[in-house]
């Protein structure tokens, strides 16, 4: 169940506090009373992540899953082969260059 909020409590800002809030608000992606209701609450309130934030996190992760997959397979075998030391190079390589690329 919804907790009931009874209470309106009315605030008055000049031009200026008023465009800074309004900036905050858009820079957290929370609407403005979920954003004041967590400064109330003494909440940490983050930036919102930028637009491509998700894709790199997706892309990183694929990359770092196939680093894994060759780490299983060289510990199934006791040694790294040439190639895999090499594999992990270029997912090194490719996951700085999609950093760089997008930060």
């Amino acid at each position: 169940m919804a907790r009931k909020r009874d209470h309106v409590i009315a605030l008055r800002l000049n031009d200026r506090e008023y465009r800074y809030l309004c900036q905050q608000v858009a820079t957290s992606g929370l609407p403005r009373e979920e954003y004041l209701r967590s400064l109330v609450m003494r909440k940490n309130i983050n930036p919102r992540p930028c637009t491509h934030h998700a894709e790199l996190v997706r892309k990183v992760a694929g990359l770092c899953n196939n680093a894994n997959q060759l780490a299983h397979r060289a510990n199934s075998i006791g040694m790294a082969g040439q190639g895999s030391v090499d594999e992990m190079m270029r997912i090194a390589k490719e996951v700085w260059r999609e950093i760089k690329e997008n930060y």
